[in-house]
């Protein structure tokens, strides 16, 4: 791996032009978030035939080459709490079964690396359960633990607003782990589930390091030297998560790749704001239905200027600086797919991930490099932590 890096930081050119990826060149895929399961209870989507709206879906998966997915187990944090929170998480755990018992020629659980070898011997796709926002747990480690029972094998500790013990990137950065908080951790690393610091304030980020005995990922997550957001890992964070042997998942949200990219969306959907009023009419003033958001995210993005877009080489941008700081064994892929409404051009569903590949080529990543990247990284952490 190491000669892989030197051959990037020698070869990586921005611009450069594009080369085919060999037939015989396989990059399998392991993503780490996907959305999708927030679709599938709200929205009745099936992840064989999902609707235009959403991404993840068993043949998007297939034709990318996604071979571990991570489900999100996501909750909002800011409107359910308690029981609530515990009760929405058991609905999406169940739903997720519910969709394995309807396609399981096509998708399995995996609770242990060796699930996932095998799941992906026989052809199929190796699903991961995982805990977004940790107030499912209710401040109980009983619950924890229960969760860990019915498969969740990963948990990012907060989502966008602060726990009793956990502080929020996005709500109080200076509020770190409580005592409750570093038993938490304790505990997951003690079962064998993966600690997630992507959404945690950066207390809590060095908080969880200094508690953690074992490697910790941010599933979705990007570099905060190119997108100064407080979503994005610094440079610091990112070379203690290496120290720490573990990875970064960059995310493929727009305004984590620039700062450009909101002012630039705003300005469009003003410009468009008499049509976006007569589709926002056509939908009865719903603008949580998902079939109006996409409506209006390809009307805004049409209105956009080429050059206010955000493109796959933008996010092969945040890939490339997370290398050249946390170095090529601690950077991996983690979409955000059905977790935001806009993506970058050139990368808007699994499907895409061959591209994605493509251009990481033309930019100068060696394959070996790439392969790391996929999947390669992650599945090293899911087997020291998780297990065999």
């Amino acid at each position: 791996m190491k000669k892989s890096l030197l051959s990037l930081l020698i070869a990586c050119t921005v611009g450069a032009h594009s080369v085919a990826v060999a037939e015989d060149a396989e990059f399998p895929v392991l993503d780490l978030h996907s959305d999708i399961m927030t679709r599938v209870i709200d929205n009745d989507v099936d992840l064989a035939d999902t609707p235009e709206f959403a991404r993840t879906s068993i043949p998007a998966m297939q034709e990318g080459n996604v071979r571990d997915q991570v489900l999100s187990i996501w909750i909002h944090t800011g409107r359910l709490r308690g029981h609530e929170a515990t009760q929405r998480a058991f609905r999406k755990i169940d739903a997720y079964y519910e969709q394995e018992a309807r396609h399981s020629d096509d998708i399995a659980l995996a609770l242990t690396v060796a699930d996932s070898d095998r799941i992906r011997e026989e052809g199929r796709i190796a699903m991961w359960l995982w805990i977004e926002g940790a107030e499912p747990i209710n401040d109980d480690l009983a619950l924890l633990r229960t969760f860990h029972r019915l498969g969740v094998r990963g948990m990012t500790l907060t989502w966008n607003h602060n726990l009793s013990w956990a502080g929020a990137a996005t709500d109080d950065p200076e509020m770190g782990l409580t005592d409750f908080g570093r038993e938490v951790v304790r505990e997951m690393n003690r079962i064998g589930m993966i600690v997630d610091i992507s959404h945690v304030s950066e207390q809590t980020f060095w908080d969880t390091l200094e508690v953690t005995e074992h490697p910790v990922v941010a599933t979705h997550s990007s570099c905060r030297a190119l997108s100064d957001h407080v979503r994005n890992l610094t440079d610091d964070q990112l070379r203690a998560v290496a120290e720490n042997g573990g990875v970064v998942g960059i995310t493929l949200v727009p305004n984590f790749l620039s700062e450009d990219w909101a002012p630039a969306a705003r300005a469009a959907r003003e410009e468009i704001a008499d049509e976006l009023a007569e589709l926002e009419e056509r939908y009865d003033g719903n603008t949580a239905n998902p079939h109006f958001r996409e409506e209006r995210r390809v009307m805004v993005e049409q209105a956009m200027p080429p050059e206010d877009r955000i493109t796959i080489e933008h996010y092969i941008d945040h890939i490339e600086h997370a290398v050249r700081v946390a170095g090529p064994e601690h950077v991996a892929l983690g979409s955000d797919f059905d977790g935001i409404w806009n993506y970058p051009v050139g990368i808007d569903n699994p499907a895409d991930f061959p591209h994605l590949a493509e251009r990481m080529r033309a930019r100068g990543f060696d394959d070996d490099t790439i392969r790391a990247i996929f999947s390669e990284n992650a599945l090293r952490v899911f087997r020291e932590v998780i297990g065999e």
